[in-house]
């Protein structure tokens, strides 16, 4: 069980085109670190956010259905209710792997996802296996390690 959810989330970060949903105007929100990293390794990425029309000097989408090219996999850091709207619309647009972050955590969201057979991961940071892996989340890997949580 360990390995398998070990080779899903290496597996997550295998592709190179991904949307952060949730970037915000707000610089230190969560969703913005995971679209930089992202950035940083040479990925294309799409920021999504409603309320948005640039983020970092790129076009913002209002939704994942605005996107035209095909994407590896979706990281949704919002509300419990924006990650429900999310999952539909990654049901919709037949996109199979998506990160939930934990504080986006909704049971409704999770239920569709495996009901649509999506690779889901949802019970830790993205952050913690986008290699190579950076301070803080060095450390809380670290700790995970020793309490045998990773």
């Amino acid at each position: 069980m360990v390995a398998k959810m070990k080779n899903e989330r290496k597996d997550f970060w295998a592709g190179k085109n991904y949307a952060v949903v949730g970037v915000s105007e707000k610089k230190r929100k969560f969703g913005n670190a995971v679209f930089k990293e992202l950035q940083k390794r040479g990925c294309k990425v799409f920021p999504v956010n409603q309320r948005l029309n640039l983020f970092e000097d790129q076009m913002c989408y209002n939704s994942l259905s605005e996107i035209s090219e095909s994407l590896d996999g979706v990281v949704i850091i919002t509300s419990p209710e924006g990650a429900k709207k999310a999952i539909r619309e990654c049901i919709n647009l037949g996109i199979k792997k998506v990160w939930l972050y934990p504080g986006s955590k909704c049971e409704e969201a999770i239920n569709l996802a495996k009901e649509n057979e999506i690779q889901l991961i949802y019970k830790t940071c993205p952050l913690l296996y986008l290699e190579p892996v950076k301070f803080p989340h060095s450390l809380h890997r670290w700790i995970a390690r020793i309490f045998g949580k990773l």
